[in-house]
């Protein structure tokens, strides 16, 4: 795949559990890897902290083997929680499709700073430096409404939603492993409830909370921090940097990912510093300035198809071996 432009520094745990899965080795197919999340935004609190909840969060993008574009099988996503680690890899081509609708995880990996790529082969910085093909006024959608899932996760995770998480939990563990119910396809998930004698609701319900609200592995003390706030402050402080970062999207053009102004104030939320009417009252000025910026944008209404498509195919074909050859139809 050609040289690439950083040394590779990546945690041995993620190739491995990456080669064991998926039957294709990731470095040899990797276009870019990086650290997001609080990392990413300058709000990371260190696990030592008291009020530390924050995985390490990763996102990478890969091009994967040429029988995955011309046979039947496709590959489009893989993830890995491990310790402190939480990883997405997505196919390129499922990255771009993510990206022209604006998804904000996805467009902020286009947006960072070197400092935390740690890996980038050569065809990323044509991904990069085009980045502007992907950004359209659609961002004011598509920031509001994950905006708009934060709050609905804080506000619906309560004391009560607590009591019914720690009935729930009880109650499986009492029949079996709770590993066993999270990692569960949909046919084991029904295996187990026959012989667990639980019913599928139950442990839908289990699963749904668990994983909204306690799928990291500070889990225990998120819930912590719920009992003692009495809402959840990571989804509040989520909420208030993403429709912050929409807004300076649309007016500016530029997807300010590290928040050099605002990364204190964002901590402080996720210390629990705002009451929640305080994080109800900014959400929704925030909400109502989004359309405005929408209106004002220099950003195009739409994202460009044709020239994304024509940068995905630029890439498969260099990353694939394919870009001298010719064709007489694509």
């Amino acid at each position: 795949m050609g040289d690439f432009l950083i040394p590779m520094t990546i945690d041995p745990r993620i190739s491995q559990a990456f080669a064991a899965q998926n039957g294709f080795p990731l470095e040899p197919h990797l276009i870019v890897l990086a650290l997001m999340g609080s990392h990413s935004h300058g709000t990371y609190i260190p696990p030592e902290e008291p009020d530390a909840i924050d995985d390490v969060d990763l996102m990478g993008f890969v091009v994967p083997p040429l029988r995955f574009h011309l046979g039947l099988p496709r590959w489009e996503h893989w993830r890995l929680q491990v310790g402190e680690l939480d990883v997405v890899i997505y196919s390129l081509e499922k990255a771009v499709r993510l990206l022209l609708k604006s998804n904000p995880n996805i467009v902020g990996l286009l947006w960072l700073r070197d400092k935390e790529y740690v890996h980038r082969h050569e065809t990323f910085e044509l991904l990069r430096s085009r980045r502007a093909v992907f950004s359209s006024q659609a961002a004011a959608d598509a920031f509001a409404g994950y905006a708009a899932d934060e709050l609905r996760r804080m506000q619906a995770f309560n004391l009560e939603r607590m009591a019914e998480y720690e009935a729930l939990t009880t109650e499986i563990r009492a029949r079996g492993p709770l590993a066993e119910v999270l990692e569960a396809d949909k046919a084991k998930l029904e295996h187990i409830a026959r012989n667990w004698r639980l019913s599928l609701e139950t442990l839908t319900a289990f699963r749904k909370l668990h994983h909204e609200h306690f799928s990291g592995y500070m889990g225990e003390k998120r819930k912590a921090m719920v009992r003692k706030y009495q809402y959840d402050v990571k989804n509040a402080a989520h909420l208030i940097r993403l429709l912050r970062m929409g807004i300076e999207f649309l007016e500016t053009g530029q997807l300010r990912v590290f928040r050099s102004l605002d990364a204190d104030e964002l901590k402080g939320i996720k210390r629990g510093s705002w009451t929640l009417e305080q994080v109800k009252a900014q959400a929704e000025m925030l909400f109502g300035r989004i359309e405005g910026a929408r209106a004002r944008s220099p950003l195009p209404p739409r994202p460009d198809d044709a020239a994304a498509n024509a940068l995905l195919m630029e890439i498969h074909m260099r990353v694939l071996g394919l870009a001298n050859r010719a064709f007489t139809a694509l």
